[in-house]
């Protein structure tokens, strides 16, 4: 056999996911003497051994490792051509569906996505997830795109573009404007409306007045960015939010900036496929563009 054999590399990749002879014959309704017989097949034209035999249990070699990744990208650019020329994908998706991870749209500047809607055939779709299940939903197709504050530990086949920067502030009623002098020790004197335990921000904000020696005194705690907009809109504590949030608040309400905490700056990442080529791949550019 001079060139690969795909048909005895998918019964490798099939093993690999379920992780036992016996269910891979079952999922493809072959004996399992069969898949024994491509594996054996297979290792020998690689001239390396793939698996481990343990007991019952079959597990990867260092060399398995490798040969799997590769047949993920193999497999997954045959479901992108099937797809492709099956369902016409070359005829441009007048659709986005974007995925975005808890809490990042309190950072996300939305009117980015309005020039969309300039085209009465566009159709805009958010959806709010954990980050490894929107990540799931991408490599299936599901979501056109990912929004996060999270690049790390992308699979081979995404990129991740920065389309944003996270600033976060301290704000309050101007009645507090005074304790914009000596900011930040001046917030150990005011009221502060905390995030509850499900906000990433609250274990960062912790730090920040750990660092800095400060201790206000903590009122309450909730998620919901209405509610912290009115206890700070009504007096009753200064908090801290995200850009976003921050001039959506001084723009409405009689709040000011007592300053920006610049230890919780992050990035915010749109992460597709590295084959998209849909209608949101010239906006992730864009915003890309503005913020490099």
């Amino acid at each position: 056999m001079n060139r690969l054999n795909f048909n005895h590399l998918y019964y490798f990749y099939i093993i690999a996911k379920t992780g036992s002879i016996k269910e891979a014959s079952e999922k493809l309704f072959v004996t399992a003497a069969t898949i024994s017989d491509q594996l054996k097949l297979l290792e020998e034209f690689l001239n390396t051994q793939l698996f481990h035999r343990r007991n019952r249990s079959l597990i990867l070699t260092k060399e398995g490792e490798l040969a799997l990744r590769y047949a993920e990208q193999i497999f997954d650019l045959g479901n992108d051509l099937t797809s492709s020329l099956r369902n016409k994908v070359f005829q441009p998706k007048l659709s986005l569906d974007i995925g975005m991870t808890h809490f990042m749209g309190h950072y996300f500047l939305y009117e980015n996505l309005l020039s969309l809607f300039e085209s009465s055939n566009s159709t805009l779709r958010i959806t709010e997830g954990e980050r490894s299940h929107l990540l799931l939903d991408l490599e299936e197709d599901k979501v056109d795109m990912v929004i996060t504050d999270d690049k790390s530990a992308l699979p081979s086949n995404m990129i991740a573009y920065r389309i944003g920067v996270n600033r976060t502030y301290c704000v309050a009623h101007k009645k507090f404007k005074k304790y914009q002098k000596n900011f930040p020790d001046s917030l150990s004197q005011l009221p502060f409306f905390n995030y509850t335990n499900e906000s990433f921000l609250k274990h960062e904000i912790e730090l920040f007045f750990m660092k800095n020696a400060i201790s206000p005194k903590t009122i309450g705690e909730a998620d919901d960015i209405d509610l912290l907009q009115a206890i700070t809109a009504k007096g009753l504590a200064f908090t801290i939010v995200p850009e976003v949030a921050q001039k959506r608040f001084e723009a409405s309400f009689d709040c000011v900036t007592l300053g920006e905490v610049k230890e919780l700056q992050t990035y915010v990442w749109g992460v597709t496929k590295k084959n998209y080529q849909g209608i949101g791949l010239d906006i992730l550019k864009e915003m890309e563009h503005e913020n490099s």
